[in-house]
């Protein structure tokens, strides 16, 4: 739910150019020459005698994140039907990941920067659950700026989409974060009369699923196809369309909409008045309308836009790519109302500072800070040393929207958090620090930081944007 975090991995293009050898950071990457590994045929199989399988995932920032254990080196994973191949952007320090079959490509996405240098290798070994790829396609994108960890206070090492999604049929429940797997040879779908069941249309070379939804305008409802986005943490993306009746409402600001692979994108953020999918009504639902010079090489001829996780969230899906459709049935999160961030403030995780053991709380010590890395993320727990010192997250504020109410108490960013509402930062989750900002107007929020070493204290309210 945090604006901020959005992850837009759309029209990716690759392209091979030259065999390339990269070796760097402990990622060691492995040339066999054999003609077998060009053609990978990246399928994905339950093992002998299953027919189902259960995953655990954990939900962040309307994002599904989920563990892939790589060439035996498990990694975290965003679970996106938004992209066509398998990437990794990131690999921590400590891991030692073996990619076979590296040759040179570049991956283009939206953004307004030049395509990124990246790797692709074939024949690895993927394992998701119980689920195995023996001869497995990766990307590895080598432009270390392409790093979400920080905004999610975890590793986040990749994505994964249709590869994964293109042999099974998956049972998504979002509101108990968990996803069944299930072969789809030995599935048996039940009547559900509380559930809309649509097509999947599938476009760009069969890999990317598209639904169509309606949208409520100054014209009435309108029929919008719309790339089923699980990767992205928004909620609504519409592209401009006069003829059709798409159009940004006079209730709206400009702010920073997300990050691709070839850089920040930006646009208008509002509301609208209604999307309907089948006879599900979502009321004042956030919808962002990026600028048209991001959209530039998009085919929008028969695309409008995109569904985001912030709306997929809302339902539990039955996600079956084998025979191209899906169910939706709304569960606990659909009648949460749909807020921008109220604050103005977006936090990230910047690493671990130093602080003692007291029993209640860590007593910190900003002077002794130790810095492990941003991919060396523990989101959960500290870190124990000895003499009862202990490692614990330190938060900066990344962004501050402007005419905000943090930015009209004076708050920077850059500054580092140091306590919120009277509670150490770091004894707070990332995703609770964000998720304040949306919690209910009029809220104080006490907030201490430090900038260029001195302590400021500052206080504001949470007020609606729009």
């Amino acid at each position: 739910m945090v604006d901020a975090i959005f992850f837009i991995f759309i029209a990716m293009k690759v392209i091979l150019l030259e065999f390339y050898r990269f070796i760097k950071n402990k990622v060691v990457i492995i040339f066999l020459f054999t003609c077998v590994g060009l053609f990978s045929q990246n399928n994905f199989s339950l093992q002998e005698g299953k027919k189902s399988d259960k995953i655990k995932f954990e939900l962040a920032n309307n994002l599904i994140i989920i563990p892939v254990v790589v060439n035996d080196i498990e990694l975290s994973f965003i679970l996106d039907t938004g992209v066509s191949s398998t990437i990794i952007f990131s690999v921590d320090n400590t891991s030692s990941l073996e990619l076979k079959n590296a040759s040179k490509i570049y991956l283009r996405g939206l953004g307004d920067e030049e395509p990124v240098e990246a790797i692709k290798s074939t024949n690895n070994e993927l394992r998701i659950g119980g689920a195995l790829s023996s001869d497995q396609t990766i990307y590895l994108v080598l432009d270390e700026s392409i790093n979400f960890s920080p905004r999610m206070g975890f590793p986040i090492h990749g994505i994964i989409g249709y590869d994964f999604f293109k042999n099974f049929i998956l049972d998504i429940n979002y509101d108990r974060g968990y996803i069944r797997v299930h072969s789809p040879d030995s599935y048996g779908y039940k009547k559900c009369r509380k559930c809309f069941e649509t097509t999947l249309d599938f476009k760009n070379q069969k890999k990317k699923p598209f639904i169509t939804a309606q949208y409520k305008s100054k014209k009435g409802l309108i029929d919008v196809n719309l790339l089923l986005d699980s990767g992205s943490g928004s909620t609504l993306w519409l592209f401009e369309n006069k003829e059709k009746g798409i159009q940004v409402n006079n209730s709206s600001f400009r702010d920073f909409l997300g990050k691709g692979f070839s850089g920040d994108i930006y646009g208008r953020k509002t509301k609208i008045e209604e999307l309907r999918i089948g006879d599900f009504k979502l009321k004042e639902v956030k919808a962002s309308f990026p600028d048209s010079i991001y959209l530039q090489g998009l085919s929008r001829n028969n695309r409008q836009g995109s569904l985001g996780g912030g709306i997929l969230k809302r339902f539990n899906l039955i996600v079956d790519y084998p025979h191209k459709k899906i169910s939706f049935k709304k569960n606990s999160f659909f009648d949460l109302p749909f807020y921008y961030n109220m604050g103005g403030l977006t936090i990230q995780h910047i690493g671990f500072t130093l602080g003692q053991n007291t029993g209640e709380n860590y007593k910190y010590e900003e002077n002794d800070r130790v810095y492990l890395g941003i991919n060396n993320i523990v989101s959960k727990k500290t870190i124990q040393l000895a003499n009862n010192f202990v490692l614990v997250p330190k938060y900066e504020i990344s962004d501050v929207r402007p005419n905000s109410p943090a930015d009209e108490a004076g708050l920077k960013k850059g500054d580092i958090i140091m306590s919120v509402n009277g509670r150490f930062a770091y004894n707070y989750k990332l995703s609770d620090l964000n998720e304040l900002f949306y919690s209910e107007e009029g809220k104080s929020i006490r907030i201490k930081v430090q900038r260029l070493g001195t302590e400021i204290k500052y206080q504001f309210y949470l007020k609606k944007v729009l």
